[in-house]
């Protein structure tokens, strides 16, 4: 397999992948019956599961796998959302820092053409913690990194005074 076509798990743009997919089985100048096995061998997780599902004598052929396999993974295209849904974006009851976090990078995955600022004042805007709140805005972060990396530092600094109050003491 060409180093340019990754593994498909269920995430992510299905179009992207047979796009990648095809590019490469045109340039090795495979024969027909070889892309749906090679195709099958870009499956991983819960692409690999719904492969091994299909009934037997479903498919007659690459364009019947490829037609199958767009129809079941569509709903995991990416889909262009407004940067202004970014200020949208807030962090929810009893979510804790560290998935918001991981949340907020996913949904703004989708959204194409914000400039960073526009990320970093909806990340501060829709995080609900106080102390993190007036920690980020002591000295505004300049990129998502630098955010993301304030932000992890003042959750290890949070998990290590709950420790404190708790009594643990660190081994010397």
């Amino acid at each position: 397999m060409p180093n340019n076509v990754k593994t498909y798990d269920g995430t992510g743009d299905p179009e992207n992948h047979v796009k990648k997919f095809q590019a490469a089985a045109h340039v090795e100048r495979w024969a027909m019956p070889t892309w749906c096995h090679m195709f099958n061998y870009t499956l991983i997780g819960n692409a690999r599961v719904w492969f091994d599902e299909l009934t037997p004598e479903s498919i007659d052929g690459y364009k019947d796998l490829k037609a199958a396999f767009l129809a079941y993974f569509m709903q995991q295209k990416k889909y262009v959302k407004d940067p202004v849904e970014i200020h949208n974006i807030k962090q929810r009851d009893r979510e804790t820092i560290k998935d918001f976090m991981e949340r907020f990078k996913v949904e703004t995955r989708r959204m194409r053409g914000a400039p960073e600022c526009i990320r970093i004042s909806g990340f501060m805007h829709g995080v609900n913690n106080p102390e993190l709140t007036k920690c980020l805005n002591e000295q505004v972060p300049k990129t998502m990194e630098e955010m993301m990396t304030t932000t992890t530092a003042f959750i290890r600094g949070e998990t290590v005074a709950a420790s404190k109050k708790k009594g643990y003491t660190s081994w010397k």
